[in-house]
């Protein structure tokens, strides 16, 4: 499971010219399943999410506080295209990505973790398998990557 995450002063998702979720200050997450991912990786990757330093504290000193003390919010986007081996060729080979049924069930979960942790009302995601826009005006910049095999 790889989730490049971002962290955001605003982000959406629109599909067919329709804006489906939006957020203010929080994190945006692009979440590719693996053909290899369990549960177990799901747990691991969420907890980490939520337990990561990306904020400023009341002074303002990053890296002090986790999107649970700063009742930020998170817009979430299935993106099996994060499992692509690149190795040979020019053609992206996306056989290490999971199925959408089975990607479906774990990403789901992910999603029930998140909210369990920060409330529904503050976890928003995209249509899973449709043609997404995302747009997001980046905080800092500040981009992480995680993997699951890390």
């Amino acid at each position: 499971m790889k989730v490049v995450i971002q962290k955001v002063k605003s982000a959406s998702v629109t599909v067919d010219t329709k804006v489906v979720s939006s957020i203010q200050k929080g994190l945006m997450l692009l979440v590719g399943i693996s053909t290899e991912d369990t549960e177990q990786e799901v747990e691991k990757l969420s907890s980490k999410i939520l337990k990561l330093r990306l904020f400023e504290d009341e002074s303002g000193t990053m890296w002090k506080k986790p999107i649970t003390e700063i009742n930020g919010q998170i817009l979430s986007v299935s993106q099996f295209t994060l499992m692509a081996r690149t190795k040979k060729g020019s053609k992206p080979d996306f056989h290490l990505a999971a199925k959408g049924a089975d990607a479906k069930v774990l990403y789901e979960s992910f999603l029930s973790k998140l909210k369990a942790n920060i409330g529904h009302e503050n976890v928003q995601d995209g249509v899973f398998g449709a043609m997404m826009d995302v747009a997001l005006v980046n905080d800092g910049p500040v981009t992480i990557t995680i993997d699951s095999t890390d």
